[in-house]
């Protein structure tokens, strides 16, 4: 991953529980006349917001403001002008991340657990199907011509998704990525750099499909992968480039064998810029499912007019302050982005310690200040700011929800969604530089005000109004 100085700036909280009634020493549902159980009423509307500058200030839940009209500003809603689906929110496992979270299941409940009060709520998890830059040691899988093997670091990742994120979210998504096909594909004879060999197309074909089958086999929900990452990139740690033809060749032979598996192939999985490059590869070929995009170079406008579903798949914070990447990422990540058609957003490393490892300590390459979504230290575990665009986003939209179109000013960075349960959600950042009172509506609805400070993000849940 190179990353240039621009990369430098960058549900529902309440329960209702069943009423029950005292019948001698047991309790029963409370019933209608006609003995049905009576129907739930509607989730309560929740507004929740994170300060840049106020760490007692995040993921709290506020109370509807008093405020006079004159003072407020509106977000209209639309939920009948619905978009594209939303996918969900995620981050990458990488080893250093394995090895950060493994033995520490609070840690991971607070990524991936859909009810912790402050948690990320996270419902996808991007696999790394090779070493990365941030691997300790090297590894692949082994492949022998007919049988894929996962290594013991590779397994390592597997046990933590299929023992501790899984129980938590069944229904996670995991996308696959390798950084480098086994060194005997490639022409450097190693992971570290090098480009795929134009004779071993077709064994790393197969190898990319044995990987899916044997992780569908042991229980690993490998909704989507791509190719490889970064195929434009090549450097001393895990890298490999490909051609546009060797990728065209590859989507037409593995994609219809991923389709039987349930699993989608997305095309590319680099920057922005690199839009060129996917309309190439569509072109060639109707073996891809979608597109993946990273965010290091251009602009998320790029990914606009796709005739198929989009997403980020990798983005990260270095050493920019929460004020910088609240704005930054609540502007490109999210706003611009889903406007563009995104369907989701995965950051890079799920954690990392605070020396921005562990991390190949061989390679001259790599990020060497990239932050995880958490840090992990001696004493426990620091929410990074880019912990919070995702808290945000999850709590705004559900997998499944459908991006609806939004009226808001222009200093408000807003996406909005209309979730399978029928709720409505909404993501949104304060870049006025002054306290504004927001007064959130649906259609020509009289709405709820709520104050939100400089520079924060919020999210809004509440349900569809009936008629």
């Amino acid at each position: 991953m190179v990353i240039p100085c621009r990369a430098l700036l960058p549900v529902l909280a309440a329960v209702v529980a069943s009423a029950v009634v005292s019948c001698g020493s047991a309790a029963v549902p409370s019933a209608d006349v006609g003995g049905r159980a009576a129907p739930k009423p509607p989730p309560k509307p929740t507004f929740t917001v994170s300060s840049p500058t106020d760490p007692g200030r995040r993921l709290q839940t506020l109370p509807t403001s008093r405020a006079s009209a004159g003072s407020t500003v509106d977000v209209v809603l639309h939920p009948e002008q619905t978009r594209q689906v939303w996918w969900g929110t995620g981050a990458a496992l990488t080893d250093a991340s394995v090895e950060l979270l493994d033995g520490r299941p609070g840690f991971v409940r607070t990524l991936f657990d859909p009810k912790a009060a402050r948690g990320a709520r996270l419902n996808m998890l991007r696999l790394p199907l090779s070493a990365t830059d941030f691997s300790p040691r090297m590894w692949s899988w082994s492949w022998d011509g007919r049988t894929a093997t996962p290594s013991p670091e590779a397994r390592r990742a597997l046990d933590l998704v299929t023992s501790d994120v899984l129980p938590l979210r069944p229904g996670l998504r995991v996308v696959g990525a390798a950084w480098s096909a086994p060194a005997a594909m490639k022409t450097s004879g190693t992971l570290r750099g090098g480009a795929l060999a134009d004779d071993e197309v077709g064994a790393y074909g197969d190898l990319l499909v044995a990987q899916a089958q044997w992780l569908e086999r042991h229980g690993v929900p490998l909704w989507a992968t791509s190719l490889g990452n970064e195929p434009g990139h090549s450097s001393d740690y895990p890298t490999m480039t490909m051609t546009d033809a060797q990728m065209a060749t590859l989507a037409s032979s593995v994609g219809p064998r991923l389709d039987a598996l349930g699993t989608r192939l997305w095309a590319i999985d680099h920057n922005w810029d690199d839009r060129d490059r996917v309309d190439a590869v569509l072109a060639e070929s109707d073996g891809f499912d979608g597109a993946a995009f990273h965010c290091y170079a251009g602009h998320p406008d790029q990914m606009a007019g796709l005739a198929l579903p989009r997403m980020i798949t990798e983005c990260t914070g270095t050493v920019d302050d929460a004020t910088g990447t609240f704005g930054w990422d609540a502007e490109n990540l999210v706003a611009d982005a889903i406007r563009a058609g995104s369907s989701g957003l995965m950051m890079w490393n799920l954690a990392l310690d605070a020396e921005h490892g562990p991390a190949d300590t061989g390679s001259r390459g790599g990020c060497k200040l990239c932050r995880g979504v958490v840090t992990v230290t001696p004493s426990g575990m620091i929410r990074e700011p880019e912990f919070f665009t995702l808290a945000h986003l999850s709590r705004a939209a559900a997998p499944g929800a459908r991006v609806i179109d939004a009226e808001a000013p222009e200093w408000l960075s807003v996406a909005a969604f209309r979730n399978p349960d029928d709720t409505v959600g909404v993501f949104g950042q304060n870049r006025s530089g002054s306290e504004q009172t927001v007064r959130i509506a649906i259609g020509d609805g009289g709405g709820r005000r709520y104050v939100v400070r400089p520079g924060e993000m919020f999210s809004y849940r509440a349900p569809v109004p009936s008629g």
